[in-house]
């Protein structure tokens, strides 16, 4: 009989085993927090992303406001006009000299007084009653009232300076004609604009050839011909910004 050996240890039981599970290593405990970010750095990426969505089809949707090709055409033919009038004005006030051809000696005419309404119908939007709150049609056609009430105003200044004209040309001392420059930049504001003339301006009659006071009306018509054209130019640029 041998002898007894030494004893074996006994199994181990359930809840030993389940106490003395492996621990993990530290490269196994990482990676499942690489690979799972946490719940609210996962909603707050897809938060980011959408609103970065939102705004690119809202910025996509946006109509762009950008005046017309014929605006700009009309603010360039304005700008020719003033232009124009200025140096016209300029050359009659030279030539002129010994007349009362200055703002302060001419008595200030408007010849289209009660015939158009230019300064009310060109009145900015943003200073009219309300006017921020304008239907676009309205908006529309308020700014068709103004630039048909311009053509009218330059069609009875043309019709005053062709007769004028006509006659400084048989004028025995030739001493002073218009601008053809000038005449020629009310024409082709006129036919930018597009419109036909509602009123019939009075066509000046040549009977009265008293040189001297044709003159002197030339120089009262260029001094409030170069307020409107003012006035024509700012609404061009106005209505081509906004």
């Amino acid at each position: 009989m041998s002898p007894p050996g030494p004893a074996s240890p006994p199994p181990p039981s359930p809840a030993a085993s389940t106490r003395r599970r492996p621990a993990a290593s530290p490269e196994s405990a990482q990676r499942p927090l690489a690979m799972c970010p946490p719940r609210s750095l996962l909603l707050t990426a897809i938060l980011v992303l959408l609103n970065h969505l939102d705004h690119l089809s809202v910025a996509r949707n946006l109509p762009t406001a950008t005046p017309g090709p014929g605006m700009f055409q009309c603010l360039n033919h304005s700008q020719n006009l003033l232009r124009t009038v200025s140096n016209t004005l300029q050359k009659a006030r030279q030539t002129l000299e010994l007349y009362p051809c200055t703002s302060e000696e001419i008595d200030h005419e408007d010849i289209t007084k009660d015939r158009s309404s230019t300064a009310a119908a060109c009145l900015p939007l943003e200073l009219t009653p309300n006017g921020s709150c304008l239907t676009s049609g309205k908006a529309s056609f308020m700014m068709t009232l103004c630039l048909s009430s311009i053509y009218e105003d330059l069609k009875m200044y043309q019709v005053e300076f062709k007769a004028m004209n006509a006659k400084l040309l048989i004028d025995p001392k030739r001493q002073i004609f218009l601008d053809q420059n000038m005449l020629a930049a009310i024409d082709e504001l006129m036919q930018a604009l597009n419109f036909s003339s509602e009123t019939v301006p009075q066509k000046p009659s040549l009977e009265d050839l008293d040189f001297y006071k044709t003159k002197i009306r030339l120089c009262i018509l260029l001094h409030a011909f170069r307020i409107r054209a003012v006035t024509i130019n700012r609404m061009m640029s106005y209505l081509n910004s906004s």
